[in-house]
């Protein structure tokens, strides 16, 4: 597979950045999910950092909750460029989506979670849904065992055929690493203003109604969402 194929800075990036960060109050008090300081270092920052990184350089961020501190901090980045998605209330991962639909200039783009990372090539993940002719590639991982993560299930194509929310993971299961390249038109039917889950909502009635694949990284995931996790990703993680 020839990543040269795919130049990522033609591509836009959407990063959900709205949630409300409620389980992580009790360490970091009045402040946005997605500025949780690792090693001295928002978590947006050491994000964006790995995407400019591989070749991305335009995002799109989605945010609601406190969004005047993101808004304030992201503004003083030069080396990328960055406008945002505000939502007036909070819309859901895949409302969220619909609501910065105007600002995506791709046809296709890549979807992140503001509050995880993990470890993979972007060009790999693009080209995998190239080569698929998919309309739609999520990144999976594998892991031992959580409650926290969502249940993926891909047939010998690597299509998804199964698709559960947080379910008691077991053993081995394959987990939604929250990282997608997806086409714009899937968000094309949702409407505006209207609360959705990509998770719940959305993805299982896609990967029936479109082409979904699943792309299989061996690569952590690192989810700063619980105080227990963002411990954990400072420990692990380079700032």
């Amino acid at each position: 597979m020839n990543n040269k194929k795919i130049n990522l800075s033609q591509i836009d990036t959407v990063i959900l950045a709205g949630g409300l960060g409620t389980r992580l109050q009790s360490v970091i008090k009045d402040k946005p999910k997605c500025l949780a300081l690792i090693n001295g270092k928002p978590f947006i920052d050491i994000l964006l950092d790995n995407c400019i990184k591989q070749g991305l350089q335009r995002f799109i961020l989605c945010v609601c909750h406190l969004k005047d501190q993101i808004i304030k901090h992201l503004n003083q980045r030069n080396d990328c460029e960055i406008v945002f998605s505000i939502e007036q209330e909070p819309l859901g991962t895949g409302g969220a989506i619909k609501n910065a639909e105007a600002l995506i200039k791709s046809n296709s783009f890549f979807l992140l979670n503001g509050d995880s990372q993990v470890n993979s090539s972007f060009s790999a993940l693009a080209n995998f849904n190239t080569k698929k002719k998919g309309d739609m590639t999520l990144l999976l991982s594998t892991i031992k065992e959580s409650k926290d993560y969502g249940n993926v299930n891909i047939d010998d194509n690597h299509r998804i055929v199964l698709f559960n929310e947080k379910p008691n993971v077991k053993k081995n299961s394959t987990i939604n690493a929250g990282v997608y390249f997806m086409k714009k038109f899937l968000i094309d039917s949702l409407t505006y203003n209207k609360k959705y889950s990509l998770e719940k909502d959305l993805l299982p009635v896609w990967i029936k109604k479109y082409d979904v694949f699943g792309k299989v990284t061996n690569s952590s995931v690192f989810d700063i969402g619980t105080p227990k996790r963002l411990s954990l990703a400072r420990k692990i993680m380079l700032s």
